[in-house]
């Protein structure tokens, strides 16, 4: 602490750095899911549907967790919530290379490691940054959730390895302590607020010159409730989630989402999130006149671009509608249930469209259809911008 001091560096990149490695291994297990298909099936002879309840089973559970850990944040703070988490997931993870039956699967990953251990980072990190930044803050949720999209491509081919040479059981014993002390060590690193250490966020000072005053009055999440606009973000999040995961592509979310927000906090959240939308909904239509390699492959760039820059902005909207004052946890939390229900009711979705139709022409309209449905959700939403001070413009 006395050196970063003394360097003159302010301590909310101190906080997104630790936000980024725990984003990056705190969904190490869940990002990586695919890969542990095969080799549990190999090695206990389970059904492929059977092992995948577990993930599902992630999501359902992953809901309440989440509206509990956003109230717990906002009332208590981060930080403890976290350090708990840590020790759920590393525990989880050390268990999970002694498991012998599918349920204890089903209770170590779905709950343990993948609803309640990622649901307090999931739901607490990004609303953290957005309180530490006042200028820069679309720079800062850039960075983090361009590291929370790099997780799956550093851990899945390496866990995939690990588990090749080195088998089930040592594997998930060394990434489990491993994880742990990594998890313990930068959430001791997060504080939940500037005022915890009696600083102010990045770029306040001048932030401060010219806002009205206004926007530090206190806003109850009663109230919040009570309005239009988080039902709105809550629906976005929902039919955009719906409508990607019906037909996902990751490639090149990574980019998209350190870009769009940047583009979010400098243009306000319902421009860009309408346009992701937008974007992301016809892209899926495009599938249908598909015929050759290049069309696919620029539907995956554009699809990627859209996907990414629909799910990043809600922190920063959530900042700028409400006001740094509001339980902005609890707020996230909400809109995080959108996404994981869409989520759910998409990926199932696609499946049983393609078994009773044999191909996958409906399944890209109901994807295209689900997005469109979000535009006008989107649109409703009252006009936003951070309000910059005359002289900082």
């Amino acid at each position: 602490m006395n050196f970063i001091r003394k360097s003159g560096i302010h301590y909310a990149w101190i906080v997104l750095a630790a936000a980024c490695v725990l984003s990056i291994i705190s969904r190490a297990d869940s990002a990586s899911f695919a890969v542990f298909i095969d080799p549990l099936a190999e090695k206990f002879g389970w059904m492929r549907g059977d092992i995948s309840l577990a993930y599902s089973l992630a999501f359902i559970c992953s809901m309440p967790a989440m509206l509990v850990f956003g109230w717990l944040g906002d009332r208590y703070g981060a930080r403890a919530l976290m350090i708990g988490a840590s020790l759920m997931i590393s525990v989880g993870t050390v268990l999970l290379g002694m498991i012998q039956e599918v349920w204890h699967l089903y209770v170590l990953y779905g709950v343990f490691v993948g609803a309640l251990g990622n649901a307090a980072f999931m739901v607490l990190l990004p609303v953290i940054v957005t309180r530490w930044f006042e200028r820069k803050m679309g720079l800062a949720l850039g960075f983090y959730w361009a590291a929370l999209g790099a997780g799956p491509a550093i851990f899945a081919p390496l866990f995939r390895w690990m588990i090749d040479t080195r088998g089930w059981e040592s594997t998930f014993m060394v990434v489990g302590l491993a994880f742990g002390g990594i998890l313990l060590v930068f959430s001791s690193l997060i504080r939940t607020s500037p005022a915890e250490m009696g600083l102010s966020a990045y770029g306040a000072a001048e932030a401060e010159k010219g806002k009205p005053a206004s926007a530090a009055d206190a806003v109850s999440l009663r109230s919040v409730l009570a309005g239009r606009p988080i039902w709105l973000l809550m629906g976005c999040h929902h039919l955009g989630c719906a409508g990607h995961a019906v037909i996902l592509a990751h490639g090149v979310s990574i980019v998209s989402r350190f870009t769009f927000s940047l583009l979010t906090e400098r243009f306000g959240g319902r421009a860009v999130l309408t346009w992701a939308i937008f974007g992301q909904s016809l892209s899926i239509l495009t599938l249908l006149f598909a015929t050759e390699a290049w069309h696919f492959y620029a539907f995956a760039v554009i699809f990627g671009i859209c996907y990414g820059g629909e799910m990043v902005g809600f922190p920063i909207i959530n900042r700028h509608m409400f006001g740094a004052s509001a339980p902005l946890s609890s707020i996230f939390s909400f809109e995080t249930i959108g996404a994981s229900s869409g989520m759910a009711l998409g990926g199932w979705l696609g499946g049983v469209l393609f078994d009773h139709s044999g191909n996958y022409t409906s399944a890209i309209l109901v994807a295209a259809g689900i997005g469109f449905l979000a535009l006008p959700l989107a649109l409703w939403l009252p006009r936003h911008r951070r309000e910059v001070a005359p002289a900082a413009a």
